[in-house]
């Protein structure tokens, strides 16, 4: 009888456990998004600033950086 309590009790913390760690998961999971984001925008505004006086170089330039924020953007709203 007591060994059937140990063993229940364990199942149940680990069962919590599992919860938590995957709320902890998602939730990091969604900060490194936020963070890559956020670095491709610093990215982004410095390419802008760079060819600030020549409208199609920075469009030339500075496409890549809005196409990935997109892509990142798509896919974290899945």
């Amino acid at each position: 009888m007591r060994i059937q309590t140990v063993i229940m009790i364990v199942l149940v913390s680990s069962l919590v456990g599992c919860h938590y760690y995957e709320e902890f998961r998602v939730m990091k999971g969604t900060a490194d998004v936020k963070e890559e984001q956020a670095e491709l925008m610093r990215a982004y505004r410095l390419c802008l600033q760079k060819y600030e006086g020549d409208p199609p170089k920075a469009r030339e330039h500075c496409a890549p950086y809005t196409q990935s924020l997109r892509e990142i953007d798509v896919r974290s709203s899945r």
